[in-house]
């Protein structure tokens, strides 16, 4: 019973050893990707400087532009770079590019306990492009659409963006009981130029549970999940950035009874666009932080837990021996008394013969 004992035990240990191993490799993966995207958010600052220094007259713009250029390729780098034996988190798990990286996962699932339980940590994409920074332009145009009092959503209602390259990013308000109005299609390949892809995005909302102001948090998500800035102002402006061009986009949008789409231009929109991106990243390296803050905890509880068996099973070592001993005592003791006993039986006959002398 006690060797079984040992045995699990000792299997428990090994097993244990086998976690702290997989959440070391999870801690260093973290560790990579919050140094990256910590990188990231000190050249959005600097970006978002750049672009306020190309506000002033006198300086060459297109010398701003190849430093905005330089900077989002940056961004791609620190982003691409944090790879740690083939996880990546921070790059775009769609990106095709991936491959060439030597990237294998753009998550992170770590074994928690010897259950086999596992801890799964999302991909935070901090790309450029998921960002909302893909094509970032000093002078850019961005869509803005204004509500009045009497904003209300319905299924069917779409908002529309229309990239540089002319595809198609329909969002479309729906709240389950009828299909999509609005159908995806594929970019032909037989064509060049303008692209006519389009991609289909449900706003999943319910006019009759949920406010108008719901819709309006519901829309920037999907937005923002498609790559694209998002932001809502104070006096209730949704602005949309990224690579977009704004006057089809208005042109194509069937938007919500009391909403007004329109183009808003100049380098407001840069900027709007870069604060988009700042937030979003300091929401990532929040996620980071909490992940690496739980990864941390199941270190130190799984060194307890693997202290605690090393003693236990010490002290069941420390038994066996001390029995072990205890039985070759009483077998040497036993061994001295046999001996005698025949040292005695051989002198007997000596002391009987010596009578007769």
């Amino acid at each position: 019973g006690e060797e079984q004992l040992d045995n699990m035990q000792a299997s428990d240990i090994s097993g244990l050893q086998a976690v702290s191993d997989g959440l070391g490799f999870g801690s260093s993966t973290l560790s990579n990707a919050t140094a990256a995207a910590t990188k990231i958010s000190d050249e959005l600052n600097n970006l978002k400087a750049t672009v306020i220094q190309g506000q002033q007259q006198g300086l060459d713009q297109t010398q701003i532009q190849a430093q905005i250029d330089a900077a989002l390729k940056n961004i791609n780098t620190y982003a691409q770079t944090s790879t740690s034996n083939g996880v990546n988190l921070l790059v775009d798990p769609a990106d095709p590019s991936n491959s060439t990286l030597g990237i294998t996962a753009t998550t992170l699932n770590v074994v928690q306990d010897v259950k086999g339980n596992t801890l799964s940590i999302a991909n935070q994409n901090v790309s450029s492009s998921g960002l909302g920074l893909t094509g970032l332009d000093l002078d850019q145009s961005s869509m803005q659409v204004t509500f009045d009092q009497s904003m209300a959503f319905a299924n069917g209602d779409q908002v529309t963006l229309v990239g540089n390259d002319g595809a198609q990013y329909v969002f479309e308000f729906n709240d389950g009981s009828a299909p999509l109005t609005s159908q995806p299609v594929a970019d032909d390949p037989s064509t060049t130029g303008t692209s006519e892809r389009v991609q289909v995005f449900d706003v999943q909302y319910d006019a009759t549970s949920q406010s108008p102001l719901q819709g309006v948090g519901a829309l920037i998500d999907r937005v923002k999940s498609a790559g694209f800035g998002a932001s809502l102002s104070s006096d209730g402006t949704l602005t949309i950035t990224g690579a977009v061009d704004a006057t089809a986009s208005v042109a194509a949008t069937s938007i919500a009874a009391g909403a007004t789409a329109a183009v808003a231009g100049g380098s407001t929109t840069a900027i709007a666009t870069i604060d988009a991106a700042i937030k979003n990243v300091n929401g990532k390296l929040a996620s980071l932080g909490a992940a690496t803050r739980q990864i941390q905890g199941l270190q130190d509880f799984t060194k307890s837990i693997t202290d605690a068996t090393n003693e236990g099973l010490s002290s069941l070592v420390d038994a066996d021996l001390a029995e072990e001993s205890a039985k070759l005592q009483s077998l040497q003791t036993r061994n001295q008394l046999a001996i005698q006993s025949l040292s005695i039986a051989n002198q007997a006959p000596q002391a009987l013969l010596s009578l007769f002398r």
